[in-house]
């Protein structure tokens, strides 16, 4: 193959990693709102590590959980109701920055939570890694309450 096609081939692999860690991110905040549990947990590789630092449920505490089996409890409520739309995670300034492997991805992006008492905001900065299974799942991801 040339070097000119496989530059292009690399350039569009490239391109797919994105589109496919921007869908992943998607469906991670897709399921937060619409209260599918096992769903959001697939979010996640079996070894993620999750930092959730000032968290608001916890009085300002840093949480950090190792694992699907100790991040689980966290989303426990996004789970536990009935599968509807409620509340809302939105998303902005969404950047990703694939390896060039395109064995990783680092995402950063900037939400607002709206929810009956009111509102409130902060970052996403994660490592998503595609799994044995071709799907694209947060490697890390800490989640950084920055206001509300």
């Amino acid at each position: 193959m040339s070097s000119e096609l496989e530059s292009l081939k690399k350039r569009i692999d490239r391109l797919e990693a994105k589109e496919a860690v921007l869908s992943a991110f998607n469906r991670y905040l897709y399921c937060l709102d619409t209260g599918f549990g096992d769903d959001l947990i697939d979010c996640f590789t079996d070894d993620a590590v999750l930092d959730v630092p000032n968290f608001p449920g916890a009085g300002g505490d840093d949480l950090h959980f190792e694992g699907r089996e100790q991040i689980s409890p966290l989303y426990e409520p996004y789970g536990s109701r009935e599968p509807t739309i409620s509340g809302g995670h939105h998303s902005a300034n969404i950047a990703v920055n694939v390896a060039a492997d395109c064995n990783s991805a680092e995402l950063s992006a900037y939400f607002m939570t709206s929810v009956t008492s009111g509102v409130q905001g902060g970052r996403y900065e994660g490592v998503l890694v595609p799994d044995d299974d071709g799907v694209w799942r947060w490697q890390t991801l800490s989640i950084t309450s920055a206001w509300g």
